[in-house]
């Protein structure tokens, strides 16, 4: 069964997650929308049972997409196909171990982001799911306003929005730079390139689960690495903005990132290594 062209593309990808890529597909499908609508999931040669499941699921659905690859992309590449596979004028992003919780999500999102134009993106909060399968938090966001601006954002030295919840307008997606494959996180320069377009709408509500579990690109890796591949980030964001404004917003974010680097990690050793890192950005 054929379907017109979709208003709104769900896109997900997955790399062996067998134990969680159902929870993710049945989030997307349970969406309630008035609208064209269409599932892309981009699997990077999984070699689990992962690309089983999707193929169940799609047998199941018209509305469900799969994206294939032949060898292993990697996630930077994996989250350019999918994206640049969806056909909808509004694309929202779940990765394979995320999944959705309330069936008026896209529904609410989309309805924000038609009413205003200027808007680039919209995200909500989501809880944190931890690996007994208990919430760690109910918040994944702690944010007081409704908006998030390029200062705001580029003025923290996190991320703030969980990947699972934001919607975007595809039209503002040309593709990445070169350099972004050099940030260890993928959402992070998307988030860069978008907002500097226009604002993102926040939504207090939490309208997905984000897990954390030893596989995850996140929650997976140790403290310490989780401070380094921050740092890395932000030395990619440095470099995609342009304004005076946000690159001085920027590199106080790194100067508050290594910061708490040098308070976790004071020994002589770790700190001259932290200080070489802040010479070769070339802030002092």
């Amino acid at each position: 069964m054929k379907q017109t062209k979709p208003l709104v593309s769900a896109c997900i990808i997955s790399y062996n997650q067998q134990e969680y890529i159902a929870a993710a597909i049945e989030g997307a499908l349970s969406q309630e929308l008035d609208v064209p609508y269409e599932i892309v999931i981009s699997d990077d040669c999984s070699t689990d049972d992962t690309p089983r499941i999707i193929e169940e699921f799609a047998h199941k659905d018209f509305r469900i997409r799969v994206v294939k690859h032949s060898k292993n992309v990697g996630m930077h590449q994996n989250w350019l196909d999918a994206i640049n596979s969806c056909n909808g004028e509004f694309v929202a992003l779940c990765e394979g171990d995320d999944f959705w919780l309330d069936k008026n999500k896209l529904a609410k999102q989309l309805q924000i982001l038609r009413s205003d134009e200027e808007l680039s993106g919209c995200f909500t909060n989501a809880n944190i799911l931890n690996a007994d399968n208990k919430i760690e938090e109910s918040s994944y966001v702690n944010l007081k306003n409704a908006g998030l601006t390029a200062k705001e954002l580029f003025s923290l030295h996190y991320n703030p929005i969980p990947t699972c919840t934001l919607m975007f307008r595809k039209s503002l997606f040309n593709g990445f730079p070169s350099n972004y494959y050099q940030s260890p996180f993928a959402d992070r320069i998307l988030h860069t390139l978008l907002i500097l377009q226009g604002n993102y709408f926040y939504i207090s509500q939490s309208t997905a689960t984000y897990r954390k579990h030893e596989n995850g690109v996140w929650s997976g890796i140790q403290k310490e690495k989780q401070h380094i591949n921050m740092l890395r980030s932000l030395e990619v964001i440095l470099q995609v903005v342009t304004s005076p404004e946000h690159k001085l917003a920027v590199r106080k974010s790194i100067l508050r990132q290594l910061d708490l680097m040098l308070y976790h990690y004071q020994s002589e050793k770790q700190s001259l290594k932290y200080f070489r890192v802040w010479l070769k950005m070339k802030l002092v």
